[in-house]
């Protein structure tokens, strides 16, 4: 397989949820000891070596589970964008999810924090209205508490967008969730867009709710009322549908981006190499994860669901539950964390 280093994601997961969403992109979660001072300087040699190598690489690096940064990673963050510029400062947006509860005045203080250091929007994900979004949130009064983050990021001037997630359950929310929306402060940049739950993390659990293709057609004129400049160029296809663009292409050889999650069991031996000794690491270790699992022809033509009209949002949705089924009738033994394929945590 070519591998083509286009992009280096650096990953880790330091800043805890204080609530667990039913629908998380990362399933289940396993917090890092290490701290914030230890990931940059992995970062920093990484960054120095795309310096050398930029026609070859970009790197971008975040952590999470949470946008709930304390004063000192921000800090260092901010000394790594100043010092290695990227396109898309990393420190530019927040999302709300996981966060803290905290009263108005406390958000007003947090957010206005984190407009010192560059923060320009917000990014919310909801499912549902009230107890609706409680319930697939996990936690009691947290709808109340991303409209009013919203409410407050967006009187201190902040684009705000807002991710809609389409379930059968928040279905009949959808009017009133983009009519609370709508009353909230408007500011340049901002967008809004719907969603299905994606085949990520908890996110498999829930086929049950995921909607078919005549849901996603009767939503097609409701997407047209939504503000100008809110839509994505995506379009959800149904399984068979993402079958039949699969083989029309020729389902070619893909070429991976290098996945690179740093925690407690690699951070030491991370910290001991050079920053083209990790890339050549996890070049190699890359291919040999996809080498051990089928291509995307094979895993379609084996697993894929002609007559399925489920809507799945990304190709690499569909990809996934595909490989699950091969890994139930075939258990392999590979780095499915280093893939596209692997599952967020």
């Amino acid at each position: 397989m070519t591998m083509r280093r286009q992009s280096i994601h650096v990953h880790a997961k330091l800043f805890p949820c204080a609530h667990s969403c039913k629908y998380c992109l990362m399933g289940d979660k396993t917090l890092a000891r290490m701290d914030s001072a230890r990931f940059s300087r992995v970062v920093e040699r990484l960054l120095e070596w795309e310096e050398q190598n930029s026609e070859a690489a970009s790197v971008g690096y975040v952590l999470n589970y949470t946008s709930d940064y304390d004063r000192a990673t921000l800090e260092l963050i901010q000394a790594l964008d100043r010092r290695f510029p990227r396109r898309y400062p990393p420190l530019s947006g927040i999302t709300l999810g996981g966060l803290r509860e905290r009263s108005r005045d406390e958000l007003r203080e947090w957010l206005l924090e984190r407009q010192t250091f560059g923060c320009k929007t917000v990014h919310a994900s909801l499912a549902g209205v009230g107890a609706v979004h409680d319930r697939w949130n996990g936690r009691r009064g947290n709808f109340d508490l991303i409209m009013t983050t919203l409410e407050v990021a967006g009187a201190l001037g902040m684009a705000l967008g807002a991710r809609l997630f389409v379930a059968t359950s928040t279905l009949a929310d959808l009017p009133a969730l983009n009519a609370r929306l709508d009353r909230l402060p408007q500011n340049p940049g901002g967008w809004r867009y719907l969603c299905p739950f994606f085949y990520f993390g908890w996110g498999v659990r829930h086929e049950d709710e995921r909607i078919d293709e005549r849901t996603r057609d009767t939503l097609r004129k409701w997407l047209e009322s939504l503000p100008e400049g809110s839509m994505r160029d995506e379009v959800w296809r149904s399984e068979r549908e993402w079958i039949e663009r699969i083989r029309s292409e020729g389902a070619e050889p893909r070429e991976f981006d290098l996945i690179i999650n740093v925690d407690d069991d690699n951070i030491d031996a991370l910290e001991s190499m050079s920053g083209a000794a990790i890339v050549d690491d996890y070049r190699t270790r890359t291919r040999a994860a996809y080498a051990a699992i089928p291509t995307l022809a094979e895993l379609c033509d084996r697993y894929g669901d002609r007559d399925g009209t489920k809507i799945y949002p990304l190709q690499r949705c569909v990809e996934m539950k595909w490989l699950d089924l091969h890994l139930a009738e075939h258990p392999t033994d590979f780095e499915r964390q280093l893939t596209h394929l692997q599952m967020g945590n």
